[in-house]
């Protein structure tokens, strides 16, 4: 790997996160791209298909992103999310050890469960949701491969282009449609949220590392500000002020504060995200519905 050109296949690559990190691994690597998702007809459920598409590509490294998420659909569909997370994740680990290639493979926070934070790596694992304990098992079966393995546990992503169940995106439909917005709690609640951009920034540079000093490590990766509900709430009532709220009970299935401690990814990734969580949702809110009379910019 002397000219460090190496061959990329990214499951879930057409997702959120697997749209942004595609943009930039399109400007900084120099190999191959493999693109499997289940909007292209790719399911990683299907082996056959799999082995095929890996055998094609000649892969070095994987980069694991396909899944069921979300925690509250998680209780909904369980055979979707256990399939999916659990039999996928095996899937994938049986090509990479039968190919030869290294595999980064994404978590979630949500294995942690209700841990105290800020949540180190070692931290107990006790999700309190399906979705956690799909993710957890998932773990389990990438630490006993026989190929080099990085686990990457996001805590709470957010961006443009973001799913439309995540919560800036959730409140801005249920505002743009004349409906109150919904708030889970009494908004004490508490995230460090992930910049996309920031994330898959430090996963670009982990892919194209051409070695990696350890044969299985993990990494949490959150922002540094610890940001509550009620914070998010003042940001949108500063935008959209004829914005409602509907405060509902808080959902068995939901976490009341989690936040990242990141400094072994520090460390090994350099990992600092900025502190621009403000920013960047007043630029996801203005870009949603910047056109909407009565909307103010921000000074």
């Amino acid at each position: 790997m002397g000219e460090n050109i190496m061959n990329i296949l990214i499951t879930g690559a057409m997702g959120f996160i697997g749209k942004h990190l595609r943009s930039k691994l399109n400007t900084e690597h120099n190999g191959s791209l493999t693109l499997y998702d289940l909007a292209l007809g790719d399911d990683i459920r299907n082996l056959h298909d799999l082995d095929k598409a890996f055998e094609a590509s000649q892969c070095t490294t994987v980069i694991h992103l396909a899944a069921r998420a979300g925690v509250r659909r998680g209780n909904a569909y369980p055979h979707e999310y256990m399939t999916t997370n659990i039999e996928g994740t095996l899937n994938i680990g049986k090509m990479c050890e039968k190919y030869g290639c290294r595999l980064i493979s994404f978590s979630s926070s949500s294995v942690f469960g209700d841990a105290a934070p800020p949540i180190v790596e070692h931290a107990p694992k006790n999700p309190v949701n399906l979705y956690g304990m799909t993710k957890l098992m998932g773990e389990h079966i990438v630490n006993r491969l026989t190929v080099l393995t990085t686990i990457i546990r996001p805590f709470t992503v957010y961006g443009k282009e973001g799913r439309r169940d995540q919560v800036f995106y959730k409140w801005l439909t249920q505002y743009q449609s004349g409906k109150p917005i919904t708030v889970y709690g009494n908004g004490s609640s508490m995230r460090g949220y992930t910049y996309v951009d920031d994330l898959v920034q430090a996963v670009c540079n982990l892919a194209l590392m051409e070695t990696w000093p350890w044969e299985h490590e993990h990494f949490n990766l959150g922002g540094n500000e610890r940001i509550s509900l009620s914070s998010v709430m003042k940001i949108f009532q500063e935008i959209i002020p004829d914005a409602a709220f509907e405060f509902l009970p808080q959902q068995d299935c939901d976490v009341d504060t989690s936040f990242a401690n990141t400094e072994k990814a520090a460390y090994f990734l350099n990992w600092n995200p900025p502190r621009t969580f403000r920013e960047h949702l007043i630029d996801i809110i203005l870009s949603e519905i910047g056109g909407i009379p009565g909307t103010n910019q921000p000074n």
